[in-house]
């Protein structure tokens, strides 16, 4: 149904609605397109598309989930991810064959040493690397232009801005969604870089008032991918006892992170001959067993070599949730060179970080949502006629560049499940729609668990130990009946 206007009306009665156009929600999209689900929906918060967000880097297990969901998304991403990479000589490719045959990145490493400068582990960054290894590349591309590659595959009309949910009811054999538009512009507490003073609100509180009229959307089902700070999550598990469980918690990790030009030469000689010898990219970390807090272990320091006496750097550290509260730039440059003299690390790195210009200090703090809690409890992901997906259901750290990757796979196999119960005339039927969504979670969770456990711990692993897991997760096939359970 359309309006005057000629847009869609929200009266309409949609089989999908999707919540969240990020990556996942537009890979659900268009996974469901593929298999001939048309009458779909998303709906994004953000009022218009711009560019925002960090780099992705999507793994084996990733691209082979975004392949399975749609062979045209799996190509054109690897092509956005290359585009960098083409010489400005190089004549553009006509087709996806063609630019198969385009060079790949340069192969390199990311080395892993401890303050002596020993490797204690390493991998390649590069795609043909993972590609010998594992059967499929790794590629990096920046969240927006992985979103536009994405929205690219959709009609225009089937994403919809402007649109932030507040509010949802299950009603017969429907749910509502409502919607405001028009809304100030708010940055994610749980998922921001802070440059000022810190002091986010994580409350979560929405200034309603300064929208417009609610609208309301109304769908068969629900696929919640509107991430970390999920309305969808919030409002479920408000309603269902589990407000404990309906925010990200704090993961005990933070960062803090500055780029520092002119670096003196005494500095850059030691990085240079010692630690990177050649590589662009490194992390450093005490594998002592003799620090005074064994927490200080899981301290790292990622330092990135740049042109002209240049270093960027990113400090992990397991600081208190609240010791930041209130400090200023300069406070949390403080914490940060003091926790690098704790976990004993040589004085040349903690001259570098104090280099920094507090006023172009980035930091923030790390959340997620636990898939399985200290007291076994398993928050759950579904609820009726709606399902969680990416992070709205499982946020984690990006310590192993999984967030986007357990996204994809989630879209690959909620959009088989859905797919097949509506071709099998299902939406109507309760029983089967709870069939589909508890597969998904049985399916998913322990996976998941899995590796947001290893995300967590595997600073300290050792080379075998990081290659074993990756086995497990770079190998897996879709459709198998591993990842599909079919």
């Amino acid at each position: 149904m359309k309006d005057e206007n000629g847009s869609i009306s929200p009266r309409q009665i949609y089989d999908v609605l999707i919540v969240g156009a990020g990556p996942v929600g537009l890979a659900t999209a268009i996974g469901l397109r593929q298999r001939g689900i048309t009458n779909i929906l998303v709906i994004e918060q953000a009022r218009e598309f711009r560019k925002v967000g960090q780099g992705v880097d999507l793994l084996p297990n990733g691209l082979r989930a975004i392949k399975y969901i749609d062979s045209e998304a799996y190509e054109k991403i690897k092509e956005t991810a290359f585009k960098g990479f083409q010489s400005p000589a190089q004549k553009p490719a006509s087709g996806l064959g063609e630019f198969k045959e385009k060079p790949a990145p340069p192969k390199s490493l990311w080395r892993q040493k401890n303050i002596q400068g020993d490797t204690t582990r390493s991998f390649p960054t590069d795609f043909q690397s993972w590609f010998d290894r594992y059967g499929e590349g790794r590629v990096s591309v920046s969240w927006f232009d992985l979103q536009t590659t994405l929205r690219s595959l959709l009609p225009p009309d089937r994403v919809q801005a402007n649109h932030r949910c507040i509010n949802l009811e299950e009603e017969a054999g429907r749910v509502r969604i409502d919607t405001i538009s028009n809304t100030a512009t708010s940055t994610n507490p749980f998922a921001h870089w802070e440059m000022r003073q810190s002091n986010v609100d994580t409350s979560g509180s929405t200034q309603e008032s300064q929208g417009s009229d609610p609208e309301s959307y109304y769908a068969k089902l629900v696929v919640a991918a509107d991430g970390i700070n999920s309305t969808i999550r919030q409002v479920l598990y408000d309603n269902k006892g589990l407000k404990e469980w309906a925010k990200p918690h704090y993961s005990g990790f933070s960062a803090i992170s500055s780029r520092i030009d002119n670096v003196p030469n005494s500095i850059i000689e030691e990085l240079d001959n010692k630690y990177l010898q050649g590589e662009r990219i490194i992390t450093v970390h005490n594998n002592s067993g003799q620090l005074d807090l064994p927490e200080l272990k899981l301290l790292r320091l990622m330092l990135i070599r740049l042109p002209d006496n240049s270093v960027s750097y990113l400090l992990y550290a397991p600081f208190s949730s609240n010791a930041w509260q209130n400090k200023s730039p300069v406070e949390i440059l403080d914490l940060g060179t003091e926790a690098l003299k704790n976990a004993e690390f040589p004085r040349m790195f903690t001259e570098l970080v104090g280099l920094s210009n507090p006023e172009k200090l980035s930091h923030r703090l790390f959340y997620m949502h636990p898939v399985n809690t200290q007291n076994d409890f398993q928050p759950p992901w579904n609820h009726g006629r709606v399902i969680l997906v990416g992070d709205a259901a499982h946020a984690m750290p990006p310590f192993m560049a999984q967030g986007a990757n357990q996204g994809f796979e989630d879209a690959a196999v909620i959009v088989t499940f859905i797919a097949k119960l509506i071709q099998e005339n299902g939406l109507d039927k309760k029983n089967a729609i709870a069939n589909i969504f508890e597969k998904y979670e049985r399916i998913r969770r322990s996976f998941v668990g899995q590796v947001q456990a290893a995300t967590m711990e595997s600073n300290q692993w050792t080379q075998q130990q990081w290659d074993d897991f990756n086995e497990i997760v770079h190998r897996r096939v879709y459709p198998s009946a591993v990842t599909l359970g079919e």
